[in-house]
């Protein structure tokens, strides 16, 4: 079957609970605590009901209520390498508990330190990026049938400030040919965050969400350093290297996931997945576990690699991208952005 008719049939609806185990990534949405029994978690929510999730069978936690996380839920994490992505009330996320590194390489780090004090270098990576952004935001146009004409990235100067800024024009651009391919209820406008604004704006937040965080997960399987960016700056208590990579992906993952769940009608725009809070709308209860649930069998959907001459998940491309460019920093191979769709 290909992949594209496995997209068609990918989405259903989950079983709701409190807790959402897929794919070894788990879900908590409900206020609690989270904490440790010997070798297994347990989430205890606030009327009482306990859940236990055996600590072989977790990669990472993704918690969205108010949650107490206790000391030995800590330690527990740490002996096992497993994160615990925060995110906010608007369904952003707000950072992640990262244990001691495992695959940590101080060699590394010093290479990719020395990327970042190279100016030229900084924006000849930076430039590309942004060209194989432009190319998958042509790609997944392209797949829907939508408007191409004209989608350029084009630059004033060379400096970092001047991509940024002509990749906010292209982001715009973009934006208004993506809401031709969405109904009308999720079409995304001016593109607002924080509180998003709209339907397609909550979708976007926090999808974008949800891939930044898969690169910090992927990025604990590597010996790269996320602290350490080329494009974005390093600012404190981001992972601004997982913010320059995930932006390729962006159209390819998020946007497609996206427009395939409100085609489908999977996502509503109404008060069953959505609830207004002051001048924003976000995904309720409800809605983030339709989501999520669709997203985490989205990134666990293979296709085959020519260069690997095998089958590859989403989720698996993500953690290969950090790969490649460690292998720019080696200087083994020149970093190339991924190309998405791929079908």
């Amino acid at each position: 079957m290909s992949k594209t008719r496995v997209e068609a049939n990918l989405f259903r609806l989950p079983v709701y609970g409190d807790v959402l185990g897929l794919n070894k990534n788990y879900h908590i949405f409900s206020n609690g605590t989270l904490s440790a029994d010997q070798s297994v978690f347990r989430f205890d929510n606030e009327e009482g009901k306990m859940t236990r999730i055996p600590v072989e069978g977790v990669s990472s936690f993704d918690l969205y209520g108010g949650i107490t996380i206790t000391s030995g839920a800590l330690s527990l994490a740490v002996k096992h390498n497993v994160c615990l992505h925060l995110f906010g009330y608007y369904g952003n996320y707000l950072g992640t508990f990262w244990p001691k590194e495992t695959y940590f390489s101080g060699d590394l780090t010093i290479k990719q330190s020395l990327i970042y004090a190279d100016y030229r270098c900084r924006v000849s990576l930076s430039m590309t990026l942004l060209n194989g952004i432009e190319r998958n935001m042509v790609a997944l146009l392209r797949k829907f049938g939508g408007n191409v004409t004209d989608l350029v990235f084009t630059p004033t100067d060379n400096t970092i400030e001047s991509l940024m800024l002509s990749e906010a024009r292209m982001r715009r651009s973009y934006y208004a040919r993506l809401d031709e391919l969405l109904p009308d209820e999720f079409k995304i406008g001016n593109r607002e965050k924080r509180p998003p604004s709209n339907y397609g704006n909550s979708l976007l937040s926090f999808g974008n969400s949800l891939l930044y965080a898969e690169f910090v997960t992927q990025a604990r399987k590597t010996s790269v350093n996320i602290t350490i960016p080329f494009y974005h700056s390093p600012e404190s208590g981001r992972f601004a290297l997982s913010l320059d990579l995930s932006e390729v992906f962006k159209p390819g993952l998020v946007d497609r996931f996206i427009i395939s769940m409100v085609r489908q009608g999977i996502m509503k725009a109404n008060s069953d997945h959505f609830h207004e809070v002051g001048n924003g709308i976000l995904l309720n209860e409800k809605g983030k576990k339709i989501f999520v649930e669709n997203w985490e069998n989205w990134l666990e959907l293979a296709s085959y690699n020519q260069r690997l001459k095998r089958k590859v998940s989403h989720r698996e491309l993500i953690r290969m991208e950090i790969h490649k460019y460690s292998k720019e920093v080696e200087g083994i191979e020149k970093y190339k952005p991924i190309r998405l769709p791929a079908d």
